[in-house]
C-alpha cells in the first residue's frame, strides 16, 4: 500500500506541476530537486513512521526526476549514469526498507539500461541475469553470516534480496517477451539469451534440489538418481523457456529459506509463464484443451498418490 501510495503521490504531484507550468524554467527545477532530495533524506533520517516515508520517497523521485529533468541532457548514458550516482549515494546515507528497496531497482535497471542502450545483443542481459541470479543465492544462503556481522550489508540485507529477486522475474520475463517479439528476424540473438538463461537455472535447479534432498536426509542412490532424471526432463521440456525454470528455482529457493513474499510472488509468476507457453503453442485450440487436460489430469492423480502415500504412512 505504502509504495502504490507512492507512485500516485507522484504521478499527482508532477501533474500539478504540469498544470501550473512550473517545469519551464530548468534552473527553477535544479534547484527545486535538490532541495526536495535533501529534504527526503532529512525526513527519513529523523522519524520513523509509514507516513514519514510514504512522503519523503515521494519527495524523494519527484526531487530526483526534477534534478535530471532539469539538466535538460539528450544523453541516455548521462542521464543513467545520474540516476546510478543519486541512487547509490542515497543509499549509504540511508539504508530504510522501502527507500533502499527503490534505490537497488533503480541502480539495478539503470545498468540493465545502460547495456540495452549501448550494445543490441540480448547475451549480454543472459550473463547480467545469471549474476543477479548468482547473487541472489549468495545473499539467501548466507542471511544469518551477513546479519551478524551488523555492518552495512547486514542493514541493506532484506531490500537487497527483495530488489533482486524482483529483478530475476523482470529480467526472466523481458528476455523471453523479447524473444517472442522477435523470432522471425534472420539475425536473433534472444534466441541464445533464451538458451543460456535456461541453461542457468536448470543448473541452479539441479542444485537447489541437491540442497533439499540433503536437508530432508534422502541418502538412497536409486531415489536420489529418480529425482534427478526426473527433473531434467522437466527441465528439457521447458528449455524454449526459462520463465517456467526460473518460476520453479524461485520456488525451490524461497520454500528452502522460507520466504514467504517470495514464495507467493513465485507461484504467480508460474501460473503466467505456463499460460505464455500455452498461449504460443503452434497447435491448434483442440490439442492445446488436450493437452491441457491431460496435464489437469497428471497432477490431480499426482496429488491422490501422495496423499495415499501420506495416509498410509500415517497408519503405520
Amino acid at each position: 500500500m505504502s509504495i502504490l501510495g507512492i507512485i500516485l503521490s507522484v504521478l499527482s504531484f508532477l501533474a500539478a506541476l504540469l498544470f501550473l507550468n512550473l517545469l519551464d524554467e530548468k534552473l527553477n527545477l535544479i534547484i527545486s530537486g535538490a532541495l526536495l532530495l535533501i529534504l527526503s533524506i532529512v525526513g527519513l533520517k529523523k522519524y520513523s513512521s509509514i507516513i514519514i516515508d510514504t512522503a519523503s520517497i515521494t519527495l524523494y523521485a519527484v526531487g530526483g526526476w526534477m534534478l535530471i529533468y532539469g539538466l535538460d541532457t539528450n544523453n541516455t548514458n548521462l542521464i543513467l549514469v545520474l540516476c546510478i550516482v543519486i541512487s547509490s549515494c542515497t543509499l549509504v546515507i540511508v539504508q530504510r526498507y522501502l527507500l533502499s528497496l527503490l534505490n537497488m531497482l533503480c541502480i539495478i535497471y539503470a545498468i540493465f539500461a545502460l547495456i540495452a542502450n549501448n550494445f543490441e545483443n540480448m547475451i549480454y542481459f543472459a550473463f547480467a541475469n545469471a549474476l543477479i541470479v548468482v547473487a541472489l543465492f549468495l545473499i539467501s544462503n548466507h542471511e544469518a553470516f551477513i546479519i551478524s556481522k551488523r555492518n552495512f550489508i547486514s542493514q541493506i540485507q532484506q531490500p537487497l534480496r527483495t530488489a533482486l529477486f524482483l529483478s530475476t522475474l523482470a529480467t526472466t520475463a523481458y528476455i523471453v517477451l523479447s524473444h517472442f517479439d522477435t523470432y522471425e528476424n534472420s539475425v536473433n540473438t534472444s534466441s541464445i539469451a533464451l538458451y543460456l538463461t535456461s541453461i542457468t537455472y536448470a543448473v541452479a535447479i539441479i542444485y537447489m534440489i541437491h540442497k533439499i534432498m540433503l536437508k530432508l536426509g534422502i541418502t538412497n542412490t536409486k531415489l536420489r538418481i529418480t529425482i534427478y532424471t526426473l527433473s531434467l526432463m522437466i527441465l528439457i521440456a521447458t528449455i524454449i523457456n526459462p520463465g517456467i525454470s526460473a518460476s520453479i528455482f524461485l520456488i525451490l529457493l524461497c520454500f528452502y529459506y522460507q520466504y514467504k513474499f517470495g514464495l507467493s510472488l513465485s507461484i504467480i509468476a508460474m501460473l503466467f509463464f505456463l499460460w505464455h507457453f500455452y498461449y504460443n503453442l503452434n497447435f491448434t485450440l483442440l490439442t492445446k484443451s488436450i493437452l491441457l487436460l491431460a496435464s489437469g489430469a497428471l497432477f490431480i492423480a499426482a496429488y491422490f498418490v501422495i496423499n495415499i502415500t501420506k495416509d498410509q504412512h500415517e497408519e503405520l
